[in-house]
């Protein structure tokens, strides 16, 4: 079995699960589906990947800057982290979806490490990210980590 085969049987042992987790709807793109775009983006250091994912007006906290507004404060971040660091292992799990019409809530675990200003480093916690469904895609309004010394929260 392909980790994407993996990923989308996670996904759906999480919906039959959960009753607060809507069925997929045919033709629609699955929120979680862009939270994982979103790490591969920073795994990858695919700047254009983050700003096809993050709206004008994204808005994150908790992460390593404490609180970024807007786009392009993301992007030179990204830039910037992207620069001096290597990530070498990433996953995220347990992904609950809350759709309310053209937005959604997703809450999962995460982790990551690899490298960065020639130090390894290990982090992990839970996050939370606010989607809105704009031309078809679901773009990230809005993203939250809590630290946790595992991902197992």
């Amino acid at each position: 079995m392909t980790a994407n085969e993996t990923a989308e049987r996670s996904q759906e042992e999480i919906r039959m699960s959960n009753p607060e987790t809507k069925p997929a709807q045919p033709g629609r793109p699955e929120p979680a589906d862009a939270v994982r775009s979103w790490w591969h983006a920073m795994a990858t250091k695919d700047v254009r990947g983050l700003e096809a994912l993050a709206l004008d007006d994204y808005l994150a906290a908790g992460g390593p800057n404490g609180r970024e507004l807007g786009r392009s404060a993301l992007i030179e971040g990204a830039v910037t982290f992207f620069a001096d660091a290597t990530i070498d292992g990433w996953q995220v799990d347990a992904i609950e979806v809350r759709e309310h019409g053209d937005t959604a809530v997703c809450s999962y675990r995460w982790c990551e490490s690899g490298v960065h200003a020639g130090a390894q480093f290990a982090i992990a916690g839970i996050a939370t990210d606010v989607l809105v469904l704009r031309d078809g895609r679901w773009r990230l309004q809005a993203h939250h980590v809590s630290m946790s010394p595992t991902a197992s929260g």
